[in-house]
């Protein structure tokens, strides 16, 4: 028994040296060995001339846009477009019913015509004293007042053409034909969109760095990556009292009408002062708490060779 427990602590002696011994070798060879370098990326820094911005959001709206209402109660007639079409300054767009006002305006140029001759008669006796002042002076307001009356209601008729006020594009059709309309009622926007104005804010603090005709860039979410650049049109002489910043104005061209009114945009002004910085890839930087820092390579020989 004896015998045979010394054979087996001898046995499991032998395996834990045995390991033992291998553990240490294999230390042994792993301190013997060099590390391997280290792979590390390097660029140059370079100087360049940087511009700061000053970040915003804003709302596109059109240069200029109104809605296109009747300014007389009447019948629409004629309706000369169709919604979103281009239209040009002055073209018209839609005709009320004027059978009644052209009516009576074939009268008063009847009654417009009587009065022009009894005054050139009223002139003539006048000149050979057969008649007072006072009858070629009541015959003349006669006629003046005529003529008025014939003038008001071609005027009432040319109410009744509704045209465009500026060339733009037109918007969803609000009538249809035949339908009788107020004064006031919509028929059509129109937007003028060859140019696309922005509203946007600035804190206070920055108003003084921004001028009128600086620079600026927007981004919006109908077009990821693409910038659309204008400038600065106007600045709001006033400071609001509740969010202490400063309404300005700005002016893109937009031709290719990619731009609409009531987007939401992301604004950046150019300033104009321009500083000499060192620029660096972001991930060059390392970022911590305590501050943010970079390595820099020096040449220099390693005393181990």
């Amino acid at each position: 028994m004896i015998i045979m427990l010394l054979t087996v602590g001898i046995f499991f002696g032998g395996v834990f040296g045995w390991k033992a011994w291998m553990a240490n070798q294999s230390g042994l060879m792993m301190r013997s060995m060099a590390r391997p370098p280290i792979t590390v990326s390097a660029i140059i820094a370079t100087v360049e001339t940087w511009s700061p911005v000053i970040n915003s959001v804003g709302t596109l709206r059109a240069s200029k846009g109104v809605d296109i209402t009747a300014r007389e109660a009447g019948m629409l007639t004629a309706l000369q477009f169709s919604s979103g079409m281009q239209v040009a300054a002055g073209d018209v767009l839609a005709h009320q019913y004027v059978d009644d006002e052209r009516a009576q305006l074939a009268a008063l140029e009847a009654d417009v015509r009587l009065a022009e001759l009894n005054l050139k008669r009223s002139e003539d006796l006048l000149n050979k004293s057969l008649n007072s002042q006072f009858e070629y002076d009541t015959r003349k307001t006669d006629r003046d007042r005529a003529v008025a009356q014939a003038r008001n209601v071609r005027l009432a008729i040319e109410k009744k053409t509704i045209r465009a006020p500026f060339a733009g594009r037109l918007g969803i059709r609000q009538v249809d034909l035949g339908e009788y309309v107020e004064p006031g009622d919509m028929l059509v926007r129109l937007e003028a969109l060859d140019q696309i104005l922005i509203d946007f804010p600035v804190p206070q603090q920055s108003i003084g760095q921004v001028r009128v005709g600086q620079p600026l860039v927007i981004r919006v979410d109908a077009y990821p990556g693409k910038e659309f650049s204008g400038k600065v049109t106007a600045i709001s002489p006033q400071v609001r009292a509740q969010t202490r910043d400063v309404r300005l104005e700005g002016r893109i061209d937009n031709q290719a009408e990619a731009l609409l009114p009531g987007m939401f945009a992301e604004v950046a002004t150019h300033l104009p002062v321009q500083q000499q910085v060192v620029t660096l890839p972001q991930a060059a930087i390392t970022f911590s708490p305590y501050g943010d820092s970079v390595f820099i390579i020096h040449e220099a020989v390693d005393e181990n060779g």
